[in-house]
């Protein structure tokens, strides 16, 4: 049941990478979005990054409203300390 697909990854990385949908809620796993939650609200996304190491390495947080669930299009962008 928990065979590694990629024995030179680690467990976190074999079994935490993919995404679960709950409703209008996505959490990513240990993946590109780096531990994010996407929360779907009318007709806009609640975009943040969870406090957790990705890759062996700490990534900045992130906050943003979209409505397209990307920063590109973001109404309201919080990056770490900084605010854009």
């Amino acid at each position: 049941m928990f065979k590694k697909r990629y024995p030179s990854l680690s467990f976190a990385e074999n079994f935490l990478s993919g995404h679960i949908n709950i409703g209008p809620i996505t959490i990513f796993g240990e993946n590109a979005m780096h531990w994010a939650v996407n929360i779907r609200i009318k007709r806009s996304y609640v975009c943040f990054r969870l406090p957790f190491p990705c890759f062996g390495k700490w990534w900045p947080l992130y906050f943003y409203v979209s409505p397209n669930a990307t920063p590109n299009k973001a109404l309201f962008w919080l990056w770490g300390k900084k605010k854009h």
